[in-house]
């Protein structure tokens, strides 16, 4: 009998061996912790470790692609027993390194009930002195199981690496071989041939966390969150110091979970709601708000003057995705924490979810592609039960090049929106995230281009803002006409504002519009308190009285009493805006204050620093500690 291995045999033995220790691990947390598992039914768990898989290779791929790349080097030295063995023993050496982690994940969750992430990574000397007395005392077996884990494990690279090639020679067909072979790592290094590589948001993309945790192996949590870890202090205060700086702002009734709250109010009418979040509208472009008189926003004029008008409303970050997971989750972008579009790895509440389970129909509505920012599992994280994206929306008006549009049409948006909500079960939860307002700016029908286009400047901006309010007006008229619409509220807002063409300064950089539109519900108002993306998730609550525990670090702006002060991230750098002035810190040391025209004295920064300091405390420490939400 030939006892030699070919070599692609050889690696596949190598890959079948690492994915059983993936495997093994996945049924070590579901033996070991039922209770966080035991809602799954059995089809949903076999799923999970089907799906599992796919974290498992692209875990492994990215850790051992190197050697396995030099392990197949189509050159005749690289056949050698000296070569080989070199790059076996390698791959081994890592394999028993993701074992390790592997099993520090599965010690782990038992204290934060969900996955590592970068701070096993993170040990100081103290730290690791400390773990290392646990694993020879309280966690003794599972050390045990380790080593007895990496005797097996050297016993089969023993075997498999002595075992001889069969064809030392090098033949031509070798190099369309490797070739392909390397094709095959970089597929499975992605998680797929999806648009975008596989991401912790993809293993909660069906919006059950425990479904999420038993897909999601240690070593992706650990190695995608390092990766968008930055290294930053965040203890500033005693923790009793950082829940009274919070408490003069949020009551917190439970000191274990402090921003966990409940509907103040149980509605009597079940409202339908469509929250719309604009690409880049900066405050200073709606004509109600900054008094510019720019000409773009007729319709939303009309319905800031007719409704509720936030005159200082921010956004809580820069970047989109900061905007959709402070809205979705009232959670605040932070640094050294991975966003929602990456995957949060703690439980945290979920505007779709709540919504759901208060008997909403929920749909997620977005004019990119299905994979841009990774939204359809954000969306799905988020408990929303339809999802639809750029490749669901057919193309209606007749547009000059209608594939210009890298980020979508709005106006296709709203109508494919208003054909479900015309359709779905009442009462509806619909999120709108509109494209067609970011660079570069597609050439529009000559009847909604009020200036000369431009792809690239204020000029073709101010025209896609013109042809969103055109859609957003279309919208309302076709919706007018259901016999629900008096029930149903519009909230109207930004990501972000607009990054480019900015001269006002901090202020202008988060400076958005916020409209609340229900004629038959609120009397116009303007509201000047100052309120941000986090306020969103608990108002949507309050509003439509929904039922149920929830965890937010903002409060409602449908409560005149609420204390609220804007959380804001600009890359490395977090601020507090307040009613008269903001401060920028760096979380080592003050930056820059300003005050909005009026005099300021330093204990009002004073404070501001404390409650900036306490919010981003306890933001960072209880989703470290996965104490955000039960």
């Amino acid at each position: 009998m030939d006892s030699s291995f070919p070599l692609y045999r050889k690696i596949l033995l190598f890959y079948l061996i690492a994915l059983v220790q993936f495997s093994l691990a996945r049924l070590a947390l579901l033996f070991l912790y039922p209770n966080q598992f035991y809602l799954l039914s059995a089809f949903q768990i076999v799923q999970a470790f089907f799906e599992g898989v796919r974290f498992d290779l692209a875990s492994i791929t990215v850790f051992l692609s190197i050697p396995f790349l030099l392990l197949a080097l189509p050159v005749r030295i690289c056949r050698g027993r000296l070569w080989q063995g070199i790059w076996s023993w390698l791959i081994c050496a890592i394999l028993l390194l993701m074992t390790g982690a592997l099993l520090g994940d599965i010690v782990y969750f038992d204290f934060v009930k969900r996955h590592a992430a970068q701070e096993l990574l993170s040990f100081g000397e103290g730290d690791a002195a400390l773990m290392g007395g646990m694993l020879f005392g309280v966690f003794l077996p599972f050390l045990m199981v380790f080593l007895l884990n990496a005797l097996i494990l050297i016993f089969l690279w023993k075997k498999i690496s002595a075992s001889p090639l069969n064809q030392k020679r090098f033949k031509f067909r070798q190099i369309p071989a490797y070739v392909l072979f390397f094709l095959i790592l970089v597929i499975a290094g992605r998680g797929g041939f999806g648009y975008k590589p596989l991401a912790i948001i993809d293993a909660f993309a069906s919006g059950n966390s425990s479904y999420g945790n038993l897909v999601l192996n240690g070593v992706f949590s650990i190695s995608q969150s390092s990766l968008k870890a930055e290294d930053v202090n965040h203890t500033f205060f005693p923790r009793a110091e950082a829940l009274a700086q919070i408490k003069q702002r949020l009551a917190i009734s439970n000191p274990d979970y402090p921003f966990q709250k409940k509907s103040a109010q149980d509605s009597s009418e079940q409202y339908n709601l469509v929250f719309i979040l604009v690409e880049s509208l900066s405050f200073k472009y709606v004509d109600s708000f900054s008094g510019k008189g720019l000409g773009v926003t007729p319709n939303l004029d009309r319905m800031a003057d007719l409704g509720l008008k936030y005159t200082h409303f921010f956004a809580n970050g820069q970047r989109s995705v900061e905007g959709i997971q402070a809205t979705l989750t009232g959670i605040p972008s932070i640094i050294g924490l991975p966003t929602i579009g990456v995957g949060i790895l703690a439980n945290y509440s979920k505007l779709g979810d709540l919504a759901e389970r208060n008997g909403y129909t929920t749909i997620f509505m977005n004019s990119l592609k299905r994979r841009s920012f990774r939204l359809d599992a954000i969306a799905g994280s988020a408990g929303f039960r339809e999802f639809y994206g750029m490749e669901d929306i057919p193309i209606l008006l007749d547009y000059p090049d209608p594939k210009a549009a890298r980020w979508g049409w709005d106006y296709e948006t709203f109508m494919k929106a208003a054909e479900r909500m015309e359709t779905v079960k009442k009462p509806f939860l619909t999120y709108i995230v509109t494209g067609t307002t970011h660079t570069p700016y597609p050439r529009l029908p000559q009847h909604l281009e009020r200036y000369p286009h431009h792809a690239n400047q204020e000029e073709g901006f101010l025209n896609t803002v013109n042809y969103l309010d055109w859609g957003i007006g279309k919208l309302i008229q076709r919706l007018e006409k259901q016999p629900w619409f008096d029930k149903t509220i519009f909230i109207i807002t930004a990501d972000h504002a607009l990054a480019h063409y900015q001269a006002g300064g901090f202020k202008e950089r988060f400076h958005i519009p916020l409209i609340v539109y229900a004629p038959k519900i609120f009397h116009p108002k303007t509201i000047n308190t100052v309120y941000s993306q986090i306020d969103v998730f608990s108002s949507v609550v309050d509003i439509l009285g929904l039922q149920g525990k929830y965890s937010s670090l903002g409060v409602s702006f449908f409560n005149p009493g609420a204390k609220s002060l804007a959380l804001v991230r600009e890359g490395p750098v977090m601020a507090m805006i307040g009613n008269k002035g903001y401060l920028r810190h760096s979380l080592k040391n003050r930056l820059e204050t300003g005050s909005f025209g009026q005099q300021v004295t330093d204990p009002y920064f004073d404070t501001l620093e404390k409650r900036l300091l306490a919010a981003d405390q306890l933001v960072f420490k209880l989703l470290k500690e996965n104490r955000w939400a039960e």
